[in-house]
């Protein structure tokens, strides 16, 4: 099953050599993102208009790889519709009641396997699109989702990580119900079949990923009204992973572009942390999205939270507990 453990954190010292917080607190929903602009705007004076510097980085990723990361944002947001979109979106998908279970089968196979979790965010992608295009018979589906697993750790790992087709079968038990490496490979050239041979896929995770490396907290900002300290960039990535894990269980989420999604999920994870403002213009122009345009989508991840998790809005996510897929 896939894990999104939560604990309560009560305190903001150091226990057992690990650092912990303050409860989130509900989210104010008295507070409009215009109300929150304006909190921000007040706190902001006019010297720090072109920007404040962001928070635990010192050397910016551009200057490590020698590259314009905005690049390959701008390729990203291009690439991502081929996946997911408003116009591919498909919530009379015959395979969606039993969506969930395949996306916690297939995240336990990416655990057991060591794959990382956005490998399994892609292979769950693959997945979606065959199978809202296709009508694959139920026989299948086992195969077909562990061959999509398989793929994806081809696309997205280096080969020493790709976990041997013998192995697959071992941990899925397909070998058992009669597959053999031979049939395993057959299943992997229909997943490539089925998809044009375009594995470029764009999963939130990704974008997520591209935003954490720039810089999602700021100098300024304020952590439950007090000043940064050094853990919170961590705290951040760590709420980050956890909003997209659990996003990824709903297929209701692919309505949303991936980097409309991210920037939402990056919006929650400054809520759920207490940072303010909310949002910023470096936010802004980092994600291509205003806090207007990101409100909307931030209310549905947070909803489906408050959905799946009753009663912890007012009591935190611990970071430590976040397991991956």
């Amino acid at each position: 099953m896939m894990r999104c453990g939560t604990t309560s954190i009560i305190s903001d010292y150091e226990v057992n050599g690990e650092f912990t917080f303050k409860p989130i607190q509900p989210w104010d929903r008295v507070s409009t993102p215009t109300q929150s602009m304006q909190r921000m705007s007040m706190a902001t004076t006019p010297e720090k208009a072109p920007g404040s510097k962001p928070y635990g980085i010192e050397t910016m990723v551009d200057d490590i790889l020698c590259v314009s990361t905005e690049d390959l944002y701008q390729d990203m947001k291009e690439r991502q519709v081929e996946y997911v979109s408003p116009s591919t979106y498909a919530p009379n998908a015959s395979y969606l009641p039993y969506r969930r279970y395949l996306v916690d089968w297939m995240s336990d196979v990416g655990e057991q396997c060591r794959l990382h979790n956005s490998t399994v965010h892609v292979g769950i992608l693959f997945l979606d699109k065959i199978f809202r295009c296709r009508n694959i018979p139920r026989n299948e589906w086992q195969l077909l989702a562990t061959a999509c697993i398989s793929v994806a750790a081809k696309y997205e790992e280096a080969e020493e990580h790709c976990p041997p087709i013998p192995e697959l079968l071992r941990l899925t038990k397909l070998g058992q119900g009669g597959h053999t490496p031979l049939s395993f490979r057959e299943g992997e050239l229909s997943v490539l079949r089925y998809l044009n041979w375009e594995l470029r896929a764009i999963p939130a995770i990704h974008v997520i990923g591209y935003y954490l490396s720039k810089g999602s907290v700021y100098c300024d900002d304020t952590w439950q009204g007090r000043t940064l300290i050094e853990k919170i960039p961590r705290y951040v990535k760590k709420y980050a992973e956890f909003f997209c894990n659990l996003t990824l269980q709903e297929y209701a989420f692919q309505q949303y572009l991936p980097t409309h999604l991210a920037a939402a999920i990056l919006y929650a994870s400054r809520v759920a942390l207490q940072i303010e403002p909310r949002w910023r213009p470096e936010l802004c122009r980092l994600t291509g999205y205003k806090e207007l345009e990101v409100v909307d989508v931030f209310q549905h991840v947070w909803s489906y939270y408050e959905e799946q998790f009753p009663g912890h809005g007012s009591r935190a996510i611990s970071p430590r507990s976040v397991t991956y897929m």
